[in-house]
């Protein structure tokens, strides 16, 4: 496919309207948000600007952060230490969850016992086996639920992921993506080590540091990312081999500061036969070269993506080749020499050489947190289960990051689980 700006556009606008919100008219959604640390302040702060939502309830058990939470959520929300409490008294319509994630599992699925809709921070759950039985629950329930990955909300993955299906870049060769940041991902104490109460209260805070708790970088920042290797390919990982380490925030931490792992995808081309998409992922906690983006090679095509602005470079001089014999010496200087088939191919080094000028892929105004409850709250309305990152979709994201930390202690490929 040959990529005008009018292709562009229009690929680009279909993705938006067949995904569009669509708007009802109703009585307000009576949401209640469990967690109200920085991720759940965060949400709270979206869904005080949504229309037709009401926010009753925050709960935290953690003080500092319930107050923090109420603030955000305003006077007319109740606060809450127990969880349970709120459930039984209030009985909210649908429940918003950003608690640590081994507690994941447990609150979401008293949510959906108690029969209320629930919208999950990402990654679903701790442990593959709490994933599986949490899916199995919600499709039992036939109630609405959304893992919140939220790149599927934005507006530029998903004209992204429009481009890929509709063939715009070609096939799809590779997937680079990172998640790199300069900090030690700890958090303060508000009290000094000596206080009886400081390795308790470190752990609390802290939770994403230990394995108790916590399953590392590749939880917290790879699934995110991960997921968006799987949406834009239509399938998950075959197998993957990972490594990483404490390398150097030695602090006590049991979790990896860094962590490169290479997965592989067998996908089929259009004349049915098996090839092989090989994604490299690595995450850093000590240096932010390059921070969070994806990189999807075709060949055609690139796509250069982040939450605010991607970018999509078309291939040039793929179907011309430069021969042995360019008279211009300056040209030729430029590119290197692979010899095949008995001739000598002129193959350019320069890293820019095979880039045309970018189609950008911009909004003007884009809040994905925001998009991702919208559309929560829009299928809450129409009583509509398949949301935009439903449990299947998350248990998937789920075993795709797990897999990777387990190739990290076995120092071993392994295999997708079997279901």
């Amino acid at each position: 496919m040959t990529i005008t700006r009018r292709t562009f556009l229009e690929t680009a606008g279909a993705a938006l309207a067949t995904n569009s919100v669509a708007r009802v008219e109703a009585s307000p959604v009576r949401v209640a948000v469990i967690g109200t640390g920085g991720r759940g302040s965060d949400l709270i702060r979206a869904l005080t600007t949504i229309d037709g939502v009401e926010l009753i309830a925050v709960c935290d058990d953690y003080p500092p952060h319930l107050e923090q939470g109420a603030k955000y959520a305003g006077p007319q929300a109740k606060t809450f230490v127990d969880y349970r409490k709120l459930l039984d008294e209030l009985k909210p319509q649908a429940v918003v969850i950003a608690v640590p994630l081994y507690l994941h599992y447990k609150i979401a699925a008293d949510c959906l016992n108690a029969g209320y809709e629930v919208f999950l921070e990402k990654t679903m759950c701790y442990s593959l086996a709490e994933a599986k039985k949490l899916a199995a629950q919600v499709t039992a329930s036939k109630r609405v639920f959304q893992v919140g990955l939220q790149r599927r909300a934005n507006a530029i993955y998903k004209q992204a992921q429009a481009m890929v299906a509709a063939g715009m870049i070609g096939q799809v060769v590779s997937i680079k993506a990172q998640w790199h940041r300069n900090n030690s991902w700890r958090r303060p104490v508000p009290v000094p080590r000596t206080d009886a109460n400081w390795p308790k209260l470190e752990r609390k805070l802290n939770w994403r540091l230990y394995k108790a708790y916590s399953q590392g970088l590749m939880a917290e920042l790879g699934s995110h990312q991960m997921d968006v290797a799987n949406w834009f390919l239509g399938t998950h990982p075959k197998r993957v081999i990972a490594s990483g380490g404490i390398e150097y925030f030695r602090d006590g931490r049991e979790v990896y500061d860094n962590i490169s792992c290479l997965y592989e995808y067998e996908l089929k081309d259009a004349q049915g036969k098996s090839y092989t998409v090989r994604a490299n992922y690595t995450s850093l906690c000590n240096n932010a070269y390059e921070g969070a983006a994806e990189l999807i090679l075709g060949t055609k095509g690139s796509l250069y993506l982040t939450s605010a602005k991607g970018l999509l470079f078309q291939e040039k001089g793929t179907d011309v080749v430069s021969w042995e014999g360019n008279k211009d010496q300056h040209a030729a200087d430029a590119n290197a020499a692979v010899v095949t088939a008995g001739k000598t191919l002129k193959l350019s080094n320069d890293p820019w050489a095979h880039r045309g000028a970018p189609f950008e892929i911009d909004i003007a105004e884009g809040n994905d947190t925001r998009d991702e409850l919208v559309s929560f709250i829009d299928h809450v309305r129409r009583e509509d289960v398949k949301t935009i990152c439903d449990a299947n979709v998350g248990l998937m994201d789920c075993a795709t990051i797990l897999m990777a930390n387990q190739s990290v202690e076995t120092g071993g490929w392994i295999n997708f689980p079997t279901p």
